[in-house]
């Protein structure tokens, strides 16, 4: 993949950033929600009279709710902040 990268012309080059970045974006928030899905395995269940639910509460959000919503944001800008630090870090290291 480094090689191919290499391999392109300027214009090609950036074509292929811009497009790949922009697939990271949604890329990432499908990986985030599914990361703060699973999350809410490791969150302890609070029980009361009319029975046991996830205790993770975020405004009017509750459970899977809460930490999916807190995984598709967190990957929406992480994800593709750290391809961008990679690129850069790749150029630089060249």
């Amino acid at each position: 993949m480094l090689q191919y990268y290499h391999n392109l012309s300027k214009k090609n080059k950036t074509i292929f950033l811009i497009v790949t970045i922009l697939l990271s974006i949604p890329a990432g928030a499908i990986i985030g929600l599914m990361v703060g899905l699973i999350s809410t395995t490791f969150i302890p269940m609070c029980c009361n009279d009319n029975g046991c639910h996830n205790c993770f509460v975020l405004g009017e959000k509750v459970g899977y709710e809460a930490t999916g919503f807190i995984g598709f944001w967190i990957g929406l800008f992480l994800v593709p902040i750290t391809y961008i630090s990679l690129i850069i870090y790749l150029e630089l290291k060249k």
